[in-house]
């Protein structure tokens, strides 16, 4: 029985597609798609993007891609399935736990939020505002009367209020050409797919971003308004860019270039 590998490079060969045509056609890189069609999984990355590649791969020679989709969750079944089959690589256990070992710290530290968020709800809910008295007029201290009537005091000018600082993380895309994208806010996928060249998109976080692309140079992007840095070159494959509050300003394209000439 043909292998799913082998089944992809039938359907190419019959639409008369090179490898080379699908990687112009997907932004796939051409190191997985070999890897792909050679059945050689060790080499590729996460399952979200096999998925994805075997997806875009089908769409790129004009067919319907829930077969091979399906084949491949049946493939992938049988193969951890298999006796002496350990299941997933080390570097997928490794990503599976650390994820593990974030949402173990995050749920506890959410509860004891929670429970403080209340606590500090029924205080003030319960807490009688004070009352303050006026202090008592001495007989020695009674005001004479005002013959004239007190003219206001001239209004101070109000000073513009502060504008707060920006908080979380706010990610605008700019793509320049068509890319495959996967993008999670704070472990939340909100995108996923082949962007068009031209289309823009604005995504915001409290935490991190991390992002998966299968064309590094196919955009620009800044981050909280700056300017970010070129990524990668046309049709290179990032995974697991993980963007944080705290690393932010190492994604920035450096604005003041080094004084005393030209920049290096």
């Amino acid at each position: 029985m043909a292998t799913l590998g082998q089944e992809l490079r039938t359907e190419r060969e019959k639409h008369s597609l090179s490898l080379k045509d699908i990687s112009d056609r997907t932004k796939v890189g051409l190191r997985y798609l070999v890897a792909l069609e050679e059945d050689r999984w060790e080499e590729m990355p996460q399952k979200f993007f096999i998925r994805s590649i075997i997806k875009a791969h089908a769409q790129a020679m004009g067919v319907d891609p829930e077969p091979f989709l399906a084949r491949y969750e049946e493939q992938e079944k049988a193969r951890l399935e298999s006796p002496g089959n350990e299941g997933e690589s080390p570097k997928r256990k490794k990503r599976g736990a650390e994820a593990g070992g974030t949402r173990r710290i995050l749920v506890p530290a959410l509860a004891v939020l929670l429970v403080l968020g209340a606590a500090a709800a029924g205080y003030l809910l319960f807490l009688k505002p004070g009352e303050k008295s006026a202090p008592p007029v001495s007989s020695t201290e009674i005001p004479a009367p005002q013959t004239e009537a007190a003219l206001p005091e001239p209004a101070a000018a109000k000073e513009p209020e502060p504008v707060p600082a920006e908080t979380g993380l706010r990610l605008e895309l700019r793509f320049n050409a068509d890319s495959w994208m996967h993008i999670s806010a704070d472990g939340v996928v909100v995108m996923d797919g082949i962007k068009p060249a031209g289309s823009t998109a604005s995504l915001r976080a409290e935490r991190e971003f991390i992002l998966q692309t299968g064309n590094a140079g196919g955009f620009d992007f800044t981050l909280n308004g700056r300017q970010g840095r070129p990524l990668g070159g046309s049709g290179v494959v990032l995974t697991d860019i993980r963007i944080t509050r705290e690393n932010s300003t190492t994604f920035l394209r450096e604005e003041n270039p080094p004084a005393g000439g030209a920049v290096r």
